[in-house]
């Protein structure tokens, strides 16, 4: 099974229309189908005993309100309409006061500003253009053009990216990081887990259990010249740290404080992403820029108040 991407729908609007898509058995069906891959409109239709317009129509639906996404393409058969599940997990917020107004900053991290790392093969950097350097040699994590990184594995380690102090807000009260993210395995394998681990000015924030190196299908912003048999996306993953403690989705993971981090006691905080030397599933970690994987953004840092 593909995990976990959350989703909180506060818009009453959005609320009806998830609540519609989902009180459907044939709609849940179609969920189900698309656990582990994707399938065309006539696959599914096959594959669930249903008729081919019912199916399209079902699927129209589940499009609409997010929950998969489709891509028309070119088949020897004619052009058909590839459907992938695009959300694993719902979240609703029934506590949303639309009376407070939160203010918020997002700084986006691109893949290649790490401060320091510390990696160990099989590692490697991929940029828009081309791969940079070679392959399992942890060289090219010191080159100049490191900068230019879309995509970035290694099996073990960590990168370190920092945040001047003079870009957070003095009154922030929370913050959020959220990046692309999957296991790393030769060439891919959608079933070989990792425990990825956040750190916040070296304190450790969570982990985040990846079920696998996703390549089963192309990824829908990888670059062409991207070979087919390799990692293709990941899931994004949000970490939320409050004044009440810290959730990775909407799942609570230890009751560290917003002020517990020393956001404001230096001249920079410290975010951390490897994985640990005593991890359960030691499977590597492959992070996404904007122009790889699925999701459109690099490391994404956000602070409200």
């Amino acid at each position: 099974m593909l995990k976990v991407s959350y989703y909180n729908f506060k818009d009453e609007n959005e609320l009806l229309e998830i609540a519609r898509a989902i009180s459907s058995p044939n709609r849940l069906d179609i969920l189900k189908a698309l656990n582990t891959k994707s399938l065309t409109i006539k696959q599914l239709s096959e594959l669930l005993n249903q008729p081919v317009s019912s199916t399209s129509m079902n699927v129209d639906i589940l499009e609409q309100c997010g929950l998969i996404r489709t891509e028309r393409q070119i088949s020897q058969f004619g052009k058909i309409r590839l459907c992938s599940r695009a959300c694993d997990s719902i979240s609703i917020d029934l506590q949303n006061d639309n009376s407070v107004k939160e203010n918020e900053i997002k700084i986006a991290l691109p893949l290649g500003s790490y401060f320091d790392c510390n990696v160990q093969p099989d590692c490697g950097i991929a940029t828009k253009t081309g791969n940079l350097g070679i392959d399992s040699e942890n060289k090219c994590f010191f080159m100049p053009e490191r900068h230019m990184a879309q995509l970035i594995w290694f099996s073990k380690g960590y990168l370190e990216y920092r945040i001047a102090k003079s870009a957070i807000p003095p009154n922030a009260k929370r913050m959020e990081i959220s990046f692309e993210t999957c296991s790393e395995a030769p060439f891919y394998r959608n079933d070989y887990k990792s425990d990825i681990t956040l750190w916040l000015n070296g304190t450790e924030i969570g982990t985040y259990t990846s079920l696998g190196d996703y390549g089963d299908r192309r990824g829908r912003l990888n670059p062409p010249w991207w070979p087919d048999s390799m990692t293709q996306y990941g899931m994004l993953v949000t970490w939320r740290i409050t004044e009440n403690g810290c959730k990775l989705g909407a799942e609570e993971i230890n009751g560290k404080k917003f002020n517990d981090f020393n956001i404001f006691s230096r001249d920079y905080i410290s975010i951390k992403i490897g994985v640990k030397k005593d991890a359960k599933y030691q499977g590597g970690i492959n992070l996404f820029g904007k122009e790889f994987g699925d999701h459109a953004q690099d490391i994404l840092v956000k602070f409200s108040w």
